[in-house]
């Protein structure tokens, strides 16, 4: 009976799913798959440098909305050694990401791409690097006397097979430090792993450090200060724990390297004597960052016309301080040589056409001891009370600025007339305003301001420090950047940190 039961069971249930139509299917729905693409998933950017990057993105259909997440890991250091991916951060919420990194380093950017479907994810590894590590340093200002920074960095051997061009970034201090303005710039000056920059008008130095430009601190000379004027910074290196900021007005100002507080310097200096023209001359090696010790030392001349006087100071020490005067001549400019022999260019009171070149040494001892004199008889000199005058301690010559010319002088001869054919001659509409040599002495960098460019009016000449073009009979014109600077104040090869 049991049995009879389930064989009839059996045979109802075969005849019912064979009424089913086995044609029958269940729906499908079609899903727009997002692909992100990327020729590589690394991505370098110099700091103080905006980011702008659009990633490469499809779908299945295109007509799809798409919607867009951009964030990032940073990385902190463990408490057991190495480092950890921090918290995830948002960015935005555009497809083109453009953002400015503050901080130096790796980071980790994560892309999320989604539609009404879902969502896609893209990670890539972004490197922040010092855009300003090393390279060429140009201060300028325009004719408000606003202050602009340009750097040009040197191309790597990968730009340069990639066909890149080198090119000067005319805005390095406004991009990262957007909130400061650089008005009436004077001087600038690195000292150990920062640059410091003068303002004339604002009474106020500023320091940025000198990978980033990154503007972290300030002395400000407004209270305290009214006969401060700043006109240059003096230093030596970080042995020296303070450095001396020149006052047109007269005067000196010493400001702590550690607190960057600056007190009153004009002990040693009585009566503010203004500083007509300053010359500085540094010696040796800088102080390594893992030692105090101290090859380097500092040399600075201060011309005062009116009184016919040269002031000197050894190593930026008030202690070292001297005055020599020269009443029957009309000071004209000082330098010193590699031999700390110094040399100053002075005309008669009596006889403006007798040029007296007179040469000493220099120390902690005194001002110009074991003086030697030599004049001569001159209708017209080419040297002036405005030529900014340096020493070229690879080929032993003094090289000195005219306007549009520069010269080159042999002062170490036993007849040390100045020269009257310029080694440098530019169009008449130009003006050498700064110069300087790479650290080897072996290249010439020349500030020029040119009034008939159109935008910016300031270029970098680079040349062969010693060899002559023998077309022109004139030092060897290597490259020209033309147009990156307003007027140049300052121009020098910037080192990797140190």
């Amino acid at each position: 009976m049991i049995r009879n039961i389930l064989f009839v069971s059996l045979w109802s249930m075969l005849l019912f799913y064979s009424c089913i139509d086995d044609d029958s299917t269940l729906p499908i729905k079609d899903i727009s798959e997002i692909t992100i693409k990327a020729q590589s998933d690394t991505i370098n950017i110099d700091f103080g440098y905006e980011l702008v990057f659009e990633p490469e993105i499809e779908q299945t259909m295109k007509n799809m909305e798409l919607t867009y997440e951009w964030s990032y890991h940073g990385y902190v250091l463990s408490s057991i050694g190495g480092f950890l991916k921090d918290s995830l951060r948002f960015l935005s919420n555009e497809k083109v990401l453009r953002h400015a990194f503050k901080k130096l380093g790796e980071y980790k950017l994560r892309l999320k791409v989604s539609n009404a479907h879902g969502s896609s994810y893209k990670y890539y590894t972004l490197f922040v690097k010092a855009a300003f590590d090393q390279g060429i340093f140009v201060l300028s200002a325009n004719d408000e006397k606003r202050g602009r920074v340009s750097f040009m960095r040197p191309l790597s051997r990968e730009e340069i097979e990639a066909g890149k061009e080198e090119t000067f970034y005319t805005s390095a201090f406004r991009s990262v430090n957007p909130a400061y303005e650089l008005n009436d710039p004077v001087d600038a000056k690195k000292i150990g792993p920062d640059i410091f920059i003068a303002s004339g008008k604002d009474k106020i130095v500023y320091r940025i450090d000198a990978q980033t430009f990154d503007m972290y601190n300030m002395t400000d000379f407004k209270s305290g200060f009214d006969w401060m004027q700043p006109m240059a910074i003096c230093s030596k290196d970080r042995s020296i724990k303070s450095y001396l900021v020149l006052s047109t007005n007269g005067g000196i100002a010493k400001v702590d390297y550690t607190s960057d507080i600056a007190y009153d310097g004009n002990v040693f200096w009585e009566n503010h004597p203004p500083m007509n023209k300053l010359y500085e001359k540094i010696t040796g090696e800088p102080i390594p960052p893992s030692t105090s010790v101290s090859k380097m030392r500092c040399y600075n001349f201060f011309l005062n016309h009116e009184e016919s006087a040269l002031y000197y100071i050894y190593d930026l020490m008030d202690y070292y301080a001297y005055r020599n005067e020269y009443p029957d001549d009309d000071l004209i400019n000082v330098v010193m040589d590699k031999n700390t022999m110094s040399c100053l260019v002075s005309r008669k009171k009596e006889n403006p056409n007798q040029i007296v070149v007179t040469r000493g040494y220099a120390s902690n001892k005194g001002g110009m001891t074991s003086s030697w004199v030599y004049t001569y008889e001159a209708d017209r000199i080419t040297l002036t009370r405005e030529s900014i005058m340096q020493s070229n301690d690879a080929y032993n010559s003094i090289f000195y600025t005219n306007k549009n010319k520069l010269y080159r002088w042999y002062n170490w001869n036993a007849s040390p007339v100045l020269p009257e054919t310029p080694v440098i001659s530019l169009d008449e509409n130009c003006e050498i305003t700064c110069f300087s040599f790479t650290p080897d002495s072996k290249r010439l960098y020349l500030g020029i301001y040119n009034s008939r460019l159109p935008d910016l009016k300031g270029s970098v000449y680079v040349y062969d420090a010693d060899a002559l073009d023998p077309e022109t009979n004139q030092l060897k014109l290597i490259k020209k950047y033309e147009g990156i600077a307003d007027k140049p104040i300052k121009v020098f090869w910037k080192n990797n940190r140190k």
